[in-house]
């Protein structure tokens, strides 16, 4: 299987960013699959790097924003939608997530990226509606990140 490298956020202005390390997909051995995860936030991450953030965005100001980017490698590869890099965030492609307070906006995305590779994508908003500035800076941010 070819080799897996995490998402490279750029440290923009006012963003934390960080990597966890390539391991095996969780009940499953590394010949059959492989994840790691990467972050980027405007408050300090108080979570691990794959980890749903809850003690972070309970942190997080009104205008605050984490984004995380998950990148897997399966065999057989699931049979997902391509997307074309970087995702883009809009107010209509924001949702729940089960376990997290609907006072915070979620947006999340599964779709199959460059060489294989199928990326989960979540951004947390630390208010349930993020405003257009919000939204534009998760989408700069978004838009810097490698997929090595």
């Amino acid at each position: 299987m070819t080799p897996l490298f995490a998402a490279v956020f750029a440290a923009l202005a006012g963003w934390h960013v960080g990597a966890g390390q390539v391991h095996a997909c969780p009940g499953v051995p590394a010949s059959r699959c492989t994840t790691v995860a990467a972050f980027a936030s405007t408050a300090p991450l108080r979570d691990c790097a794959e980890c749903v953030p809850h003690r972070t965005i309970s942190t997080l100001p009104p205008n605050g924003i984490v984004l995380q980017v998950l990148l897997s490698r399966e065999q057989p590869a699931p049979a997902k939608p391509s997307l074309a890099w970087p995702p883009h965030i809009t107010p209509a492609s924001l949702t729940g997530i089960e376990g997290v307070s609907n006072r915070y906006g979620v947006y999340q995305l599964f779709a199959r990226v460059g060489d294989g590779e199928e990326a989960y994508v979540w951004a947390f908003f630390g208010r349930a509606h993020p405003t257009r500035a919000q939204i534009d800076e998760a989408n700069a941010e978004l838009a810097t990140t490698r997929l090595r």
